[in-house]
């Protein structure tokens, strides 16, 4: 594991070796049961190898947006914030107080905004008010969106917010969104 995460611990390593390295380590998430002990162990080898500090100094490094790299990133995140308490804490230390999700939401990318809303809504908890985004944006993704599941995501999100941080009375969703794009979803949720 220390040979094949040797390039990635590099700031400067060359994009398309950081991609397939993340890839590469997300396999056994596809071959082994979620229930095995092998992909215990697996997720325990890349917490004690401090694979999520790893992956986020790549996300936080300033550069060009990279679509790819940043959702096989997120992706392998999210399934160690599934697998593993542990990982859940080491995310939030490394991403506390600073705008990752505020950040994150702003991409044009209905997969990264989906798994970023995923990751977020595991944290949530864990996560100080500085690193929380913003109502608005959730809003906004309510607003724009022709994808269900974002809408969805981002309503449950809006909701844990509120609990945590009343929005601000400008916040609010319109009567019009809210029937357009919140009652569909909500429908959808109390029929399955």
């Amino acid at each position: 594991l220390e040979m094949i995460l040797m390039p990635i611990n590099d700031e400067n390593v060359n994009r398309e070796i950081l991609c397939r390295t993340v890839k590469l380590l997300s396999l056994p998430f596809i071959s082994l049961s979620t229930e095995s002990q092998e992909c215990d162990s697996y997720v325990g080898s890349l917490m004690d190898a401090n694979v999520p500090k790893i992956l986020l100094m790549h996300l936080k490094t300033p550069e060009e947006i990279d679509f790819e790299k940043t959702d096989v990133i997120l992706q392998l995140l999210l399934r160690l914030a599934l697998r593993h308490s542990k990982a859940c804490e080491d995310i939030t230390v490394e991403i506390n107080n600073n705008c990752f999700f505020q950040d994150l939401l702003q991409y044009e990318s209905d997969d990264i905004k989906d798994t970023s809303l995923c990751l977020l809504l595991k944290l949530l908890p864990h996560l100080n008010e500085d690193s929380l985004p913003d109502h608005e944006t959730l809003i906004e993704i309510i607003r724009k969106s022709d994808n269900s599941d974002l809408v969805e995501k981002s309503m449950l999100c809006m909701i844990q917010l509120q609990l945590r941080k009343p929005a601000n009375p400008t916040a609010d969703i319109s009567k019009q969104i809210f029937t357009d794009r919140c009652l569909p979803v909500l429908d959808n949720l109390t029929v399955t």
